[in-house]
């Protein structure tokens, strides 16, 4: 997606004329850096300013078509990975760029339990692809991370039969990646909403199909690979070895402006909106923690909720990061796990969330 930058739609500070220099600095680095993804394209589909040309179908549209945005990048202009080849943790933790090491202890990692195997899906490769499609423990899966909501989730993509193979459209709806499922032969696309878990346009929209979500622990590497010593880490790819080390997203997070527009932003709030919050749940709802809502000595859970149900139980707040942990084989059966920026999971799920803390 393109680089973040100030847009109108509130959460501007004192001092805001310094942090709208500094993100036009990062927007100018992304420049540069995406050029260099979509040079080798000598025809990529997708003007970057408007919807229409990107060659969707929006017929039916299940989200209201005038709030899907282009983002600045054509289709496909970060490239979603495919299988890969797997590292151990010895071989991560070897792995260098530069002078310096890969992966460092700090570094946030997608952790993926399923079919018996364990994976680290590393955040700092993901913000350069968005978009994994991968095999893990015989099951096809895409592990998906969106910088602009700080959003990972993972899902089965093994559709009604169908394993779908799923890219970067270069679309936004409420500032948050529209995927869409790669078809061959005049086969016609759709465009899939990750923080929606579900085709929004195309054909897939027609027919209804949602993708299931699975559990996911978004930990510290030094945390996921001291409680996994057995997972593996997808090679990255090589030609991106050096872009792995920049955030062209470090000037966006540090501050509260969106780059697109999102409706319905949350109220006024003791929270930031782009606090990082976890949610728990599935169709039935969904449970959401702001990150503070568990950081106190004493968490403020929802109502109904004990300290010693076993979705309180699965939650470990931890200040390196500061992130909080998923035991996800403690969970209940059934239960999926994302994660999200509270304005992205407001604009979402305001509807079927019930918030743990005081939020207003």
């Amino acid at each position: 997606m393109t680089a973040p930058g100030p847009q109108g739609a509130g959460f501007l500070r004192r001092g805001g004329w310094i942090v709208a220099a500094a993100l036009a600095l990062a927007t100018a680095a992304f420049a540069f850096y995406a050029a260099g993804l979509v040079r080798h394209r000598a025809h990529p589909v997708g003007d970057g300013r408007r919807v229409t040309t990107y060659g969707f179908p929006l017929t039916p549209c299940l989200v209201p078509q005038e709030r899907l945005v282009a983002s600045g990048m054509p289709k496909d202009g970060l490239s979603a990975l495919g299988d890969r080849p797997l590292w151990t943790v010895a071989q991560a933790d070897a792995a260098t760029v530069g002078h310096g090491r890969f992966l460092v202890p700090g570094d946030r990692v997608i952790g993926v339990r399923l079919g018996g195997a364990t994976r680290a899906y590393p955040l700092r490769v993901l913000v350069w692809h968005e978009v994994v499609n991968d095999t893990l423990g015989g099951v096809p899966v895409a592990v998906t991370y969106d910088p602009l909501c700080d959003s990972a989730v993972a899902f089965r993509r093994e559709v009604r039969g169908e394993r779908l193979t799923f890219g970067v459209s270069g679309l936004l709806f409420d500032s948050n990646l529209l995927m869409y499922d790669r078809r061959t032969g005049g086969k016609v696309e759709s465009l899939w909403s990750q923080l929606l878990f579900r085709a929004v346009a195309g054909p897939a929209a027609a027919a209804g199909v949602a993708l299931e979500v699975l559990p996911i622990s978004v930990e510290t590497w030094a945390d996921w690979r001291q409680e996994h010593p057995e997972t593996t880490v997808p090679a990255p790819d090589p030609r991106m070895m050096e872009r792995y080390v920049s955030d062209p997203y470090a000037s966006y997070v540090a501050n509260d402006l969106l780059r697109f527009p999102v409706a319905p932003l949350p109220p006024a709030s003791r929270l930031a909106p782009k606090t990082p919050v976890v949610a728990l749940g599935g169709a039935a709802g969904w449970t959401a923690f702001p990150f503070p809502a568990l950081a106190a000595p004493a968490p403020a859970l929802p109502p109904g909720l004990m300290a010693s149900s076993p979705m309180i139980a699965a939650l470990s707040f931890r200040p390196a990061g500061p992130t909080v942990a998923v035991a996800t084989d403690r969970l209940p059966p059934g239960t999926a796990v994302v994660y999200a920026s509270y304005f992205a999971w407001y604009a979402m799920h305001s509807a079927d969330t019930t918030w743990a803390g005081a939020l207003h």
